[in-house]
């Protein structure tokens, strides 16, 4: 077993954002299902859209971010984001950023383009059906499986550096979050990847809904030899990959 860091949570910073960007981008650089999505004519850049988010919501008040930090290195080796849905703002622990916050930048693609919103009337391709039909999922998620007006946690994001996992980085910051919960006396709910539903459980979630998705049935090629998929590699397909939504209730 890998051996534990010694680990801080702290605020997450303007300046942190590139660093959490790359763990976005490297913590799936081996998830089937984000390898599909990338096949697609828009492309999933898992960077750009973490520091769009990063830089969208961080001086927001109704969710706090945070970055775990290695005691020794000082290095950034995971982040974790919630957001407070009808919760009082004076209850939600927020600590903003202590730095600036950048100028905007216009969005370019990394040749330097900018890039272009997909024409509504072009004729959908096989993952702008998925994309729509995990957006459908998601809504009856947000909407309808997590009760109207419950106040609750719902964690945003959640990932560890590659070169840290197994070392004890995710359960430090599931835990961050569930200590919150149970002075709050809050629900979390959490949609989670194929890959996170163990650490989740561990931390006390329990799933109430799955969804299970045939990347062969969207994915416009089948795998090449050398890409991650779900099973054995070598028989051609991509395979199931499974989303669950988890909810954790509080300990009192």
């Amino acid at each position: 077993m890998a051996a534990k860091l010694s680990i801080t949570i702290k605020p997450l910073n303007y300046g942190d954002i590139d660093a959490c960007a790359n763990i976005s981008r490297d913590s799936f650089a081996v998830d089937p299902h984000t390898i599909v999505k990338q096949l697609g004519r828009d492309g999933y850049d898992m960077h750009a859209m973490a520091r769009r988010g990063y830089l969208a919501n961080l001086e927001r008040k109704n969710m706090i971010f945070v970055k775990a930090v290695d005691e020794n290195t000082g290095a950034v080796v995971g982040y974790g984001g919630w957001v407070f849905p009808h919760v009082k703002q004076e209850l939600v622990p927020w600590i903003g950023p202590s730095d600036a916050k950048p100028p905007s930048e216009p969005k370019e693609t990394d040749t330097g383009a900018k890039t272009e919103k997909p024409s509504e009337d072009r004729e959908p391709d096989s993952i702008d059906r998925l994309h729509a039909m995990e957006d459908e999922d998601m809504q009856y998620f947000q909407h309808k499986l997590i009760p109207a007006n419950e106040p609750c946690m719902i964690i945003m994001g959640l990932a560890v550096a590659p070169a840290h996992q197994s070392k004890g980085v995710g359960r430090v910051l599931i835990s961050h979050g569930n200590a919150i919960a149970d002075s709050l006396g809050l629900p979390i709910w959490v949609h989670s990847s194929h890959q996170a539903v163990e650490a989740y459980g561990k931390g006390g979630f329990e799933p109430v809904r799955m969804l299970d998705i045939d990347l062969d049935e969207y994915a416009p090629r089948p795998p090449k030899d050398d890409e991650p998929v779900m099973g054995d590699k070598g028989g051609g397909k991509w395979g199931h990959y499974v989303i669950k939504y988890m909810k954790r209730e509080p300990k009192k």
